[in-house]
């Protein structure tokens, strides 16, 4: 079950987005753990925001941002009614992750989900194909290689991936 994240979701969401970066940093994959002091600056900030959390009974959690709107996303000719999944439990099971997009693919039926994640992180990657994304390429920035899933509702997967390719964001 997926509902949306109420104040006392909150302090268990930060302490696991804390954890997770934590992981990142051992694993050396970056993270924007830099831009909080503690995991109760970042609990406040998510109870500023609870808009855009979701909690997916009974370990997850997902934060979304309408990318669609965006100027660098209208460019790169994604849909008007993509979301991007932008923090989410995601060191759990692949299984679990992929039952928990699946989750979402249905909570959310209408907008197309974009999703990237960094290429070290497998079980991801193995849950999100699990539950119906698809590939749009792999990209290398100077902190480390991604990957960009989307799970296209708009068929627009192929236009999105060749305007990725032109921008070099892609390979």
């Amino acid at each position: 079950m997926i509902r949306n994240a109420t104040i006392s979701d909150s302090e268990p969401i930060a302490t696991a987005l804390w954890d997770i970066w934590h992981q990142y940093k051992v694993r050396q994959i970056p993270s924007p753990m830099h831009r909080y002091a503690s995991s109760e600056a970042l609990a406040e900030d998510i109870r500023h925001d609870l808009d855009r959390w979701l909690v997916c009974e009974p370990a997850g959690f997902f934060s979304l941002i309408p990318a669609g709107d965006d100027k660098a996303y209208k460019r790169l000719q994604f849909p008007r009614r993509t979301m991007r999944i932008e923090n989410f439990a995601c060191l759990l099971s692949g299984e679990i992750l992929s039952h928990q997009l699946r989750l979402l693919a249905t909570h959310l039926p209408q907008p197309s989900i974009l999703l990237v994640i960094p290429s070290s992180l497998r079980d991801i990657h193995w849950a999100a194909l699990q539950a119906g994304f698809r590939q749009l390429g792999d990209g290398s920035l100077i902190v480390g290689a991604f990957v960009w899933l989307y799970l296209d509702r708009q068929d627009s997967h192929d236009a999105i991936q060749t305007k990725l390719r032109r921008a070099k964001i892609i390979a």
